[in-house]
C-alpha cells in the first residue's frame, strides 16, 4: 500500500511502549518512513526521521506530552476531534485533524454516524472569514473506497480508512478500489 499510493499509514497501538514501536516501524521499508505517522512513543519521530505524530485528545491536553513534541513541526502533527465545535475552537495549526464519526463505524460496531458532512465547508469558511488557518480535514469512521467522493463533494480534504480495509477479507483489493475512486474525483 505504501508503494502504490498510500499516503500516511497511522500506527496506533495503545498498548505498545517504545520499544515495541521501534520493532513495528522496523518491519517496514526505511524508504516508506516519511509517510508513518505514530500515535505514541513521540521521540521515535525524529529518531526515525518518520513522517508525523498524531495526538489523540487526552494528548493533546497534557502539559507533558505538550512539552515532549514541542520541537516537533505543527507541520507533522495531527490529532482528532468529534464536533465542528472542537475544531473551531482549536489555536494549534495542525497540518491536518480527523473527525469522526462521519459514517457509522465498521470497525466498532454501534458507533453510529454524527457529523454533520456540511460542517466541512462551513469551518473552511469561518476560518477564512476569521483570517485564521485551517487545518486539513479528513473523514473517519465507516468510511470506505464508496464514500470517498461523497466526503470530498462536502469538501473534505481527504478520508482515512480503518476497518473497510483492515476487516476485509482482502485489504489490498480495497485499498486498490480507495486509489481508483480517488484518482476519478
Amino acid at each position: 500500500m505504501l508503494a502504490n499510493g498510500l499516503q500516511r499509514l497511522h500506527v496506533r497501538k495503545p498498548s505498545y511502549g517504545t520499544e515495541d514501536y521501534k520493532d513495528y516501524i522496523k518491519t517496514i521499508d526505511r524508504r516508506f518512513y516519511p509517510q508513518v505517522v505514530i500515535h505514541g512513543s513521540f521521540e521515535l519521530y525524529s529518531e526515525y526521521g518518520l513522517g508525523g505524530i498524531h495526538l489523540n485528545s487526552a494528548a493533546r491536553n497534557d502539559t507533558l506530552v505538550r512539552e515532549q513534541v514541542k520541537n516537533i513541526p505543527s507541520s507533522a502533527i495531527s490529532t482528532s476531534f468529534h464536533s465542528w465545535e472542537e475544531i473551531r475552537k482549536n489555536s494549534f495549526d495542525y497540518n491536518y485533524v480527523f473527525i469522526s464519526p462521519v459514517f457509522d463505524s465498521i470497525s466498532k460496531p454501534g458507533y453510529k454516524g454524527c457529523i454533520d458532512l456540511d460542517g466541512a465547508d462551513e469551518t473552511k469558511q469561518i476560518f477564512a472569514a476569521q483570517h485564521k488557518y485551517c487545518p486539513k480535514i479528513t473523514g473517519l469512521g465507516g468510511v470506505g473506497p464508496e464514500q470517498l467522493k461523497t466526503l470530498y463533494e462536502a469538501g473534505f480534504d481527504g478520508g482515512a480508512m480503518l476497518g473497510s480495509i483492515w476487516n476485509s477479507a482482502d485489504p489490498y483489493a480495497v485499498f486498490l478500489e480507495a486509489i481508483t475512486q480517488l484518482k476519478s474525483l
